[in-house]
């Protein structure tokens, strides 16, 4: 859909009329270095709010050293403290991508040519020197991936590694590690236009219509919902991994198949509005992966007695989100988020159990799908929580016909949980007993 926007108040948008003929191009490139640098200079809220621990830090980097270099290095990070690294969010795809493992990894130590890397990493190895940053993370070449004990300690600090991250390099667009990051694109198809209207309700086909404003004037046409069809609707998205990986990201650098785009806590922006993103330009609320993120950012230490409303309903907005996205391995389903739940449990004080927050457990228990729910064949979760569904989970209808009544009485409380959860969010065992009054259905 192209809405026409009234010209009355966008001069405080600023429009680019000079995108290039590829993604690839320097002022396309330059865009995102510009946002980084001052993103960096005047943004406290993307600093890090303290120095990370050993047990924060990934195991390992790669050592991309800069353009005159033809091999990255896998490094060790044990004497690492305070060393930058850029982190690099991508698609695995049908094609399984070049993986650290027993047999490559006196390879990756050794040093390897870029040029043997698919696109894909080979483009974010560009990125990174052109940051000036000279360590990168990518799961793949950074996680044992023939080691369950290896993947199961990065995996359980993943919302660390990314939450530290000087930045996350977003190949949004690609579908696998072979489709790179940049693309080619019509400028003239992306770029917003401005429509004069000469018309005013004294028009003939108006009269005798009620017609209580005027039409002449400028209008801005554009696509609605711009981030949304270019990243929410993206490849990359539609991955449960990621989630988790945007949300505890300070910077992300998203590289989309039409323009390039920046977000922070601070701002969100493109190419072709460079200084903020307008709101019509945004992701519809429901989609928006965002909320919870600034939602996060704004809890001050009086809210730490659980998920007060507002929170609670950017989680459940998160969890639609998370819930639509596919796995390639059923049972991460929550270890694909544990980073994120252990980022809104600091947050709140409350405690994530089998994928419902404590607080409002009985509330909790009262997600549904709209439809009939399909299950896993192999336990990942019990039955009453929602990560045991492969459906998408919608509000409850507490939720979204009761959340905001402060008279509202639930008749039902709980007795007994037990649940058991790995290092990587994992669950082995859970169980609960509730008390409450039976009624007839």
């Amino acid at each position: 859909m192209q809405p026409l926007i009234k010209s009355t108040g966008l001069s405080e948008y600023k429009i680019s009329h000079n995108l290039s003929l590829s993604t690839q191009s320097d002022s396309a490139v330059n865009f995102l270095l510009e946002k980084y640098h001052d993103c960096r200079e005047k943004h406290a809220q993307c600093s890090l709010p303290e120095r990370p621990t050993s047990t924060a830090y990934p195991s390992r980097l790669l050592n991309v050293g800069t353009e005159e270099h033809s091999l990255i290095i896998l490094c060790s990070t044990n004497m690492f403290r305070d060393e930058e690294y850029v982190c690099l969010s991508h698609c695995w795809g049908e094609m399984k991508p070049f993986t650290l493992n027993a047999e490559t990894q006196s390879a990756l130590v050794r040093g390897v040519n870029v040029t043997t890397l698919p696109k894909t990493f080979q483009d974010a190895i560009n990125v990174t020197r052109r940051l000036c940053i000279q360590y990168l993370w990518i799961d793949s070449l950074c996680i044992l991936q023939d080691n369950e004990d290896d993947w199961a300690t990065e995996s359980g600090r993943m919302g660390h590694i990314y939450a530290h991250a000087a930045c996350t390099i977003a190949a949004t667009a690609s579908k696998d590690s072979s489709g790179g990051l940049f693309f080619a694109r019509c400028p003239q198809l992306l770029e917003p236009r401005r429509v004069y209207f000469d018309f005013s309700p004294k028009a003939p086909w108006l009269e005798g219509k009620d017609v209580g404003f005027t039409l002449v004037g400028t209008y801005l046409c554009d696509v609605q919902h711009l981030a949304e069809r270019c990243i929410e609707d993206a490849p990359l998205n539609s991955r449960a991994w990621v989630s988790q990986e945007r949300q505890l990201s300070r910077r992300l650098l998203h590289f989309t198949s039409t323009q390039l785009f920046w977000e922070c806590y601070e701002c969100t922006a493109c190419e072709t509005y460079p200084e903020c993103l307008p709101d019509w330009a945004r992701p519809f609320w429901l989609v928006d992966a965002t909320l919870l993120k600034d939602r996060l950012r704004n809890i001050t230490k009086q809210d730490k007695d659980g998920l007060d409303i507002n929170t609670y309903y950017a989680w459940v907005t998160y969890r639609y989100q998370y819930s639509r996205c596919a796995l390639t391995h059923n049972t991460d389903k929550l270890v694909a988020i544990h980073g994120i739940a252990n980022r809104v449990s600091q947050a709140t004080g409350d405690e994530f159990v089998a994928g419902l927050w404590r607080s409002r457990i009985i509330e909790e228990l009262c997600w549904n799908t709209g439809h009939p729910t399909t299950k896993t064949t192999e336990w990942r979760a019990p039955t009453w929580s929602w990560a045991s569904s492969n459906a998408a989970i919608n509000f409850s209808l507490l939720t979204k016909f009761h959340g905001g009544h402060s008279s509202r009485h639930i008749e039902a409380e709980l007795v007994e949980l037990d649940v058991r959860t790995k290092a990587s969010g994992q669950l082995e065992d859970a169980s609960m007993k509730i008390k409450c009054k039976l009624l007839s259905a």
